[in-house]
């Protein structure tokens, strides 16, 4: 999980609250996903604190448990950071 916590190329799912990103740790510890949680990037404007935070190549797989477990996603972003600076960019929903 270290790794996970220094990457600097990754993407985060953002929940409609607390209690959603709560049920998203738990079906994705049953599943043995690899992520962490983490505090909602300040570049993300959302109404919950909480976000997962997890390698690019696993966003199908994630969201597809997640949807499959009735868990509400409010958004799913692809962050690139370079030193203190970071390109955000949303990839669910398209809009």
């Amino acid at each position: 999980m270290r790794d996970i916590i220094s990457l600097s190329d990754y993407c985060v799912i953002v929940f409609p609250s607390t209690s959603q990103a709560m049920k998203a740790e738990k079906v994705l510890k049953s599943v043995e996903a690899e992520f962490v949680m983490m505090p909602t990037p300040r570049e993300i404007s959302t109404s919950c604190g909480l976000a997962v935070k997890f390698r690019p190549q696993k966003t199908d797989e994630y969201c597809q448990v997640l949807a499959e477990n009735q868990v509400l996603i409010e958004g799913v972003y692809h962050i690139t950071r370079d030193g203190k600076r970071a390109a955000v960019v949303k990839i669910f929903p398209q809009g």
